[in-house]
């Protein structure tokens, strides 16, 4: 399936950034949903000559409201959504579960889930009325360990693979996919900056992830449900 003329709506950071950028240079029209304003003038700058076909949506997705907001901005401006790539998160861990308070759950909560859960919410009835849809949501391969030293962060990610696996079932029926991406640590310019001496040469590139998700939304049909395991390199 060609992306061109499709409708993109992205979230994120350096991941969302360039996956934005991937989905107008294959010919889509992208909405970009940002939450601080200091990001306004970048985010213009790199989508500069794709102009008419982007839009930046400044919300916050941890309020339904503002959530219902964007995808109704988004849909008018494009007459539709075809794809939400829902690469927002944060990171909140090196505790012990004991050492974390109630108060960094939620917050860890409210970076993860709550936004997952908003945007899927506002964004399906938008698909339902078009018969079609592509989603996907990222995850964490945390999930897929232990958790140690991350728990507050493996708690939100797993429910973030269990509102995926169960939308997967609940809308198939309506031409909507829904899909995970489960990275291990990405090469960001931020986790460079954060880990400063950690050997990159091990982490996940984001054109891995891009290149990925152009897959699925252009021919994952038959992978419904599936979540992409990126462990990064192990030597």
């Amino acid at each position: 399936m060609s992306l061109s003329g499709k409708v993109a709506l992205v979230t994120g950071g350096s991941v969302g950034k360039e996956l934005a950028r991937a989905f107008l240079e294959a010919g889509s029209k992208v909405a970009f949903i940002y939450r601080n304003a200091g990001r306004e003038a970048g985010l213009r700058d790199s989508f500069g000559k794709y102009a008419e076909s982007a839009d930046l949506i400044r919300a916050d997705l941890s309020n339904f409201d503002e959530a219902k907001d964007a995808v109704r901005s988004a849909a008018s401006r494009f007459g539709g959504i075809d794809f939400l790539l829902n690469s927002l998160g944060g990171w909140i861990g090196g505790k012990k579960l004991h050492e974390h308070t109630p108060s960094e759950l939620s917050q860890m909560l409210s970076i993860d889930v709550l936004p997952t859960f908003n945007i899927m919410s506002a964004v399906m009835p938008v698909m339902i009325k078009r018969r079609f849809g592509r989603i996907v949501n990222f995850v964490s391969m945390q999930v897929y360990g232990t958790g140690a030293g991350s728990s507050v962060y493996s708690a939100s990610k797993s429910a973030i693979l269990a509102l995926t696996r169960a939308a997967a079932e609940e809308y198939k029926d309506y031409g909507v996919s829904v899909y995970g991406i489960a990275p291990s640590v990405i090469d960001t310019p931020g986790n460079r900056k954060s880990m400063p001496n950690a050997d990159t040469g091990k982490w996940v590139k984001i054109q891995e992830i891009v290149d990925s998700i152009l897959f699925l939304c252009g021919t994952g049909e038959s992978l419904n449900g599936t979540i992409l395991k990126f462990p990064g390199k192990l030597q």
